[in-house]
């Protein structure tokens, strides 16, 4: 099978440059301190079938296996390039879905210069304080960096982007490879301007889906 040339099939989405600039900090700094470092991928990715979109092959997923990993790996001791599918699951925050939070968390008293007060019972939220704390103390020490994905087009770039970054730190990085990617995709040259029409005939002969097959460099 033909490797694909990843700037052919998918033109870099609006932003990559810059994470990818986030990411080789990130990896940087870390490096410097001789912290391990693991990438971690999570969740689905959705496949455009026109140049304006409408309609979507998607495959989802809920990411949290891969939420639940990089809190794990955080525990560990190791620094964490998360990324992940918009709106899946996140790593301590989803345990506890907004709902949740609603009923349990309530004002503590007025305002005060800027700053809300919020207090709940702790058996409404088991956990929470203790998935609080663990948060911010990555964010505090600048061992956790979450980078947000939807396409597979995005993905695809952020994770050569992630790959690079990672590069010279050797044996001292990891991938966890745990987003579910899609196994196909609508290239660039055979996408259809505007939406598909459902009349005439199966989505095989309207548009050419092709296998995804990229190695990083």
């Amino acid at each position: 099978m033909a490797e694909m040339d990843l700037v052919a099939e998918f033109p870099q989405p609006p932003g990559a440059a810059r994470w990818a600039e986030v990411m080789a900090r990130f990896a940087a700094g870390l490096g410097a301190q001789g912290r391990r470092v693991v990438l971690v991928t999570s969740g689905g990715t959705k496949v455009p079938l026109e140049a304006r979109p409408v309609r979507f092959l998607d495959n989802f997923s809920s990411g949290r296996r891969g939420a639940t990993s990089a809190e794990a790996f955080l525990a560990a001791g190791y620094g964490v390039l998360f990324l992940y599918r918009a709106r899946s699951a996140f790593p301590y925050a989803h345990r506890f879905p907004p709902q949740t939070w609603l009923s349990a968390l309530r004002p503590s008293g007025p305002a005060h210069k800027g700053l809300l007060s919020l207090e709940a019972e702790e058996n409404a939220l088991p956990g929470f304080a203790t998935a609080l704390r663990s948060y911010q103390e990555a964010a505090a020490a600048g061992t956790f960096l979450a980078v947000e994905f939807t396409t597979l087009a995005d993905y695809l770039h952020l994770l050569q982007a992630a790959a690079q970054a990672l590069n010279p730190l050797g044996p001292s990085a990891m991938f966890y490879l745990a987003a579910a990617v899609s196994d196909f995709y609508v290239p660039v040259s055979e996408m259809p301007e505007h939406k598909i029409q459902s009349s005439g005939g199966p989505l095989q002969g309207k548009v050419q889906l092709k296998d995804v097959f990229y190695h990083l460099h």
